[in-house]
């Protein structure tokens, strides 16, 4: 009699940077019992992939878990499959990057495993046509993504049963399609489903593939009681046990070996098809979802949607101008260093913390929180200082130096100005003549990282369910989606501008605190995301850079001429940014109205104690970097980090009223929506009373300095 083949691959991985604890607690909930379950079926034999953070973390804090997995590879029971060794999305990061990644976790499972792989897991399944032949010089012989790959190169479902080949260049690779209704069969239907669905196949030869993450044996919301305590696993494998007769598990490589492709196959680029509809702009993955919903209820609904495709990953980049920063300054200096001849442990060191900064989660965002969790976006620019750090202290020994790049830094088509010292790292933007990135060295720690408001399509959602509730429905949002805090919708504000530092407001005397926390008003002025005129400056071994806009303030009906001229002086051994304000009209007529200089700071926590605000002169009630509140007569602030050990200062010479406010955002994991602390805004404002060929003159220093017996953490 003929058998199915099933084949069942499982990919394991946390992202650089997350807790510890939430490790822990996936390996004790999913990675562990897992494993525990399959040894008691040998007749299981399956692919499993960890990436290298996971594999970094068995080797610190379980090998006695890795002793496990080796026994089961001797056995034959596992297949180890490799992949890029921090999870990065191979089509976004240099070449040399590609192969490196690969071989680095390929190595790893030789050494730790005694085998070599062949099979790899593709991160997020997210294909560019000219992987190949990088897959190819990995030493990579085959990968699974989805069937939803193949369906949009126009092959069916029954179609789908086996593997094909692809190739760029005439390197050849074998792809295996994984069935996404296998992925939304296991674990959370009973294992008589799957059953069924392998049933159809039954007499066929053919293989039924199951493609998908470990986590969500254990991890994801209510798997662990019902994947374990209720025994779905157990009853999973003692099901295909009772059926060995006709249904034959296998590892895909060993699949290989006594099947044929089923032909050739060119895939476009694509990921899952959640991936491509997260991906799209949030006005058109709304009305994408709403697309997909009709179709569900048409006859021909399933036809069409086989040629219906959403978005592209690398469209994360447009969506999210926080996440393109981070990955162009990772290229570039990825790129800088294949440049240059370095010595090959200090060139190992660099890569593998540039490796690091390339792990995909905090790109891109959609059921996860991803890129709305700043302790991951943190790592990523935590990683690349240190990149940074290693590579100029190579090509610049015992000097004082400071560095300018200048040039469009990350495909905006506008100028960026990277200013690197011993102890500090700025990026500058020509658009707002804005600050968007300041590096502490010592501490790897960029404090400008804050992650803009931006509308998401889920935030409906929140605003539907809540309308419900106040019109007297039993209904809430829990209905749909766990929440980890009532009332969320009171904190859905959206920004019309990017949550970067320096920026120039004129705000309306009718405008109160709230409205600009909440983003419910009407900039003045003109000179928010504009280009400034740029000039570098030398003053001794100091650099300065003058950011010059002549623009218009609408006030009360009449337009009004204004020039802004601010200038930044930077010196060298010193980490204090110096900036110097000049504001001018040649309008004849008085202005009268209000000047801004907004900051946005993230320290990544606004809750705990040991990070809060001190004002010289003005105790508060609330210190807390979460806290809100207006202080009038401010010169002088600091934002304390007890934890991580530094303070950070911003003084002013003309005493002005601060507003102080958290930067919130109301976001999706797989947990359900929460509210996630982005940064504290700081908007430092002065009354301006402005007349032809008078000057508003401000000057201000912001800087860090290590708290006096270091870190309290």
């Amino acid at each position: 009699m003929k058998k199915v083949y099933f084949l069942f691959c499982v990919h394991n991985h946390q992202p650089v940077g997350n807790f510890i604890h939430v490790m822990e607690e996936a390996f004790q909930k999913a990675y562990h019992p897992f494993i525990q379950t399959l040894q008691k079926y040998p007749f299981m034999k399956i692919s499993i992939h960890y990436s290298g953070v996971l594999w970094d973390f068995f080797k610190e804090r379980h090998p006695e878990f890795l002793k496990v997995l080796k026994e089961l590879v001797k056995k034959g029971q596992l297949e180890m499959i490799t992949g890029g060794y921090y999870e990065p999305i191979l089509a976004v990061i240099p070449d040399e990057d590609k192969i490196g990644q690969i071989l680095l976790l390929s190595q790893t499972i030789e050494t730790e495993m005694g085998v070599k792989p062949r099979g790899m897991w593709l991160a997020e399944r997210v294909w560019e046509p000219h992987l190949p032949r990088y897959l190819r010089k990995a030493e990579v012989d085959y990968i699974t993504i989805d069937d939803y790959h193949f369906k949009k190169s126009g092959l069916r479902e029954e179609e789908l049963h086996g593997y094909y080949v692809t190739e760029e260049n005439g390197e050849v690779v074998k792809v295996f399609p994984g069935s996404e209704r296998l992925r939304y069969l296991i674990p959370f239907h009973p294992p008589e489903e799957t059953l069924d669905y392998l049933q159809r196949l039954k007499g066929t030869s053919q293989a039924a593939i199951f493609a998908d993450d470990g986590e969500k044996f254990g991890i994801w919301p209510y798997t662990y009681h019902s994947v374990y305590e209720e025994g779905w696993l157990e009853r999973f494998f003692q099901m295909i046990g009772e059926n060995l007769d006709w249904i034959e598990p296998l590892p895909l490589g060993a699949y290989l070996q006594i099947q044929k492709p089923l032909g050739r196959v060119y895939l476009s680029c694509s990921s899952y098809r959640e991936m491509d509809e997260w991906s799209l702009p949030t006005e058109a993955m709304m009305a994408y979802g709403k697309v997909l919903q009709k179709l569900k209820e048409c006859p021909e609904g399933e036809e069409i949607r086989r040629f219906l495709k959403g978005g592209f990953w690398r469209n994360f980049f447009a969506k999210y101008p926080e996440s393109n920063d981070l990955h162009k300054r990772v290229v570039s200096l990825s790129k800088k260093v294949g440049r240059k001849k370095l010595p090959s442990l200090k060139r190992e060191a660099i890569q593998r913390y540039l490796y690091r900064a390339q792990c995909n989660d905090a790109y891109w965002h959609g059921v996860f929180g991803g890129l709305y969790l700043p302790h991951l976006r943190h790592s990523l620019y935590e990683n690349l200082i240190q990149a940074e750090n290693l590579y100029d202290q190579e090509f610049h020994k015992n000097e004082i130096w400071i560095e300018i790049e200048r040039g469009d830094l990350n495909g905006d088509e506008e100028e960026e100005f990277l200013v690197k010292t011993p102890q500090m790292i700025f990026l500058f933007n020509r658009r707002g003549g804005t600050l968007s990135e300041m590096d502490w060295r010592a501490k790897a720690f960029n404090i400008l990282n804050t992650l803009t408001r931006r509308k998401e399509g889920y935030h409906q959602r929140v605003l539907e369910e809540r309308k419900e509730s106040r019109e007297g429905r039993v209904r809430t949002i829990h209905e749909i989606f766990d929440s980890k805090e009532e009332d969320l919708d009171r904190y859905l504000h959206f920004d019309h501008y990017r949550r970067v530092s320096f920026l120039d407001h004129f705000i309306p005397s009718s405008v109160v605190f709230e409205s600009f926390r909440k983003g419910q008003w009407m900039d003045e002025g003109e000179f928010i995301e504009v280009p400034y005129e740029i000039e570098i400056q030398r003053e001794g071994k100091s650099r300065a850079l003058l950011f010059s806009r002549m623009g218009h303030l609408f006030h009360h009906g009449e337009k009004y001429p204004v020039e802004i001229k601010k200038r930044f002086l930077l010196h060298p051994s010193s980490p204090v940014l110096k900036a110097t304000y000049k504001i001018s009209s040649t309008h004849g007529d008085r202005i009268e109205t209000r000047f801004g200089i907004e900051f946005n700071i993230n320290l990544l926590a606004g809750e705990t104690a040991d990070r809060y605000f001190e004002i010289p002169g003005h105790p508060l009630e609330d210190r807390r970097l979460s806290s809100i509140g207006e202080t009038k007569g401010v010169t002088k602030i600091y934002l304390i980090d007890g934890w991580t050990g530094f303070k950070v200062f911003l003084g002013v010479d003309r005493a002005c009223t601060l507003w102080r406010f958290p930067v919130e955002t109301v976001s999706l994991s797989e947990s359900g929506f929460e509210r996630v602390f982005q940064g504290s805004c700081l908007l430092f404002l002065w009354p301006l009373n402005l007349k032809e060929k008078e000057e508003f003159e401000i000057g201000i220093e912001f800087g860090i300095h290590p708290l006096e017996g270091g870190s309290s953490g």
